[in-house]
């Protein structure tokens, strides 16, 4: 039997798309095809709606979307809609994506709004580094500091969001065709023009899909978090560490990677790189004027002491500024997480990715914080409360 290809079609609810959407099914369905729309195909609908049409995004092989004056429903704390967050799985997940815009709206970005959202987009970059965490502050600029006020009252009705998820869909390369509902008919036939070509180039009808995984901080196993307790106390006698480089191998040993991400935590959480095992780990503690090395294991071979003027040090810049400091060297692409525990400071060493520069973890160092702390905080916690409790004379 013919296997036939899953069609998504996309659109925030708006009564005036009701009959083109019903329609479009209709004529694909004719076709062979198999569309999938939310209000026919996702009953029963499950508690999280979102966690279904997601995943029938990731089951479909095309997506098609629909745009207009409508955004539908918009979460304002997390800055998208529904609409958008099925946009970006179907970009994250490399589903072939066909745009429909409504010539209207799309006359008024072209006219009123693109040109200035592109260059104070494209600053952003230039200044921060790094792409912004949502397009819509950017618009919301151009609305209050570029436009003049015939053009605000313009667009006054329609939302913002809708100027910034355009943006973002022609930022991923995908071509917006115009969307007349008057000539409906001519859209059914450019759509399966679409998919003709596309099928031709050998789309996979049944393509294989990866397991879905949640990322989750190691604090899930209780029997590992009680192993790694007992261990390092093993290693304490009288109050000081009778074996600092096998201590801290051991404190290293759960310290996994993980995947660090541009909004975190969020619907539109985006991975932009990684940070690997920790291979070295190194303990210092204040001596008057100076930081000197109680211990260090992994791949490190540390300096023994720094004066507490030296601005350069990791070490030194989180125990005077009492705070977890973040560094990078470009040459061993290693990453430097320093944090304090009393006088003392511990300093991890992640090996990163080979996406990442000085100027790249400069723009993200809250991002790389958040990842670490996300996957190793429960060890890491324990560690530095046991090392700051500890007694270290130097003979």
């Amino acid at each position: 039997m013919p296997n036939p290809a899953r069609i998504f079609i996309s659109s925030a609810y708006d009564r005036k798309l009701v009959p083109f959407r019903s329609d479009l099914k209709r004529e694909l369905e004719e076709a062979g095809h198999s569309p999938l729309l939310f209000e026919d195909n996702f009953y029963p609908w499950q508690t999280d709606f979102m966690k279904t049409c997601l995943q029938k995004v990731m089951e479909s092989d095309i997506f098609i979307l629909l745009l207009n004056d409508n955004v539908g429903t918009y979460w304002a704390e997390d800055k998208c809609t529904p609409t958008y967050q099925e946009f970006r799985t179907a970009i994250k997940e490399g589903k072939y994506v066909i745009a429909f815009l409504d010539s209207d709206i799309k006359q008024i970005y072209e006219e009123h709004i693109r040109k200035d959202l592109d260059r104070r987009y494209k600053k952003y970059i230039e200044e921060k580094h790094r792409n912004p965490d949502y397009t819509i502050d950017i618009v919301y600029q151009v609305i209050n500091e570029d436009l003049g006020r015939s053009q605000r009252e313009k667009i006054e009705s329609i939302h913002p969001f809708i100027w910034a998820f355009i943006y973002d869909v022609q930022a991923a390369r995908i071509w917006t065709e115009e969307l007349v509902l008057a000539q409906a008919p001519k859209a059914y036939k450019k759509i399966k023009g679409y998919l003709s070509d596309r099928l031709g180039e050998g789309i996979k009808l049944v393509p294989m899909k990866e397991d879905i995984h949640d990322n989750a901080i190691a604090a899930q196993d209780f029997t590992v978090y009680q192993d790694y307790t007992l261990n390092l106390l093993s290693y304490l006698h009288m109050g000081t560490i009778t074996d600092w480089e096998n201590f801290l191998e051991t404190a290293m040993e759960p310290l996994m990677g993980d995947y660090i991400y541009q909004r975190p935590a969020t619907m539109l959480a985006e991975e932009i790189g990684k940070f690997e095992k920790c291979n070295a780990l190194t303990v210092y503690k204040k001596a008057e004027d100076k930081i000197r090395l109680c211990g260090y294991a992994g791949a490190t071979s540390p300096s023994f002491e720094y004066d507490l003027t030296n601005d350069d040090s990791y070490v030194v810049s989180a125990l005077t500024r009492d705070t977890n400091v973040i560094g990078y060297s470009e040459d061993k692409n290693v990453l430097y997480y320093a944090i304090t525990t009393k006088d003392y400071v511990l300093c991890f060493h992640y090996p990163m990715d080979q996406t990442w520069s000085n100027t790249k973890v400069e723009a993200f160092k809250e991002e790389i914080e958040y990842a670490i702390i996300n996957t190793t905080t429960l060890y890491t916690d324990f560690l530095a409360d046991l090392i700051g409790g500890i007694q270290y004379d130097w003979e």
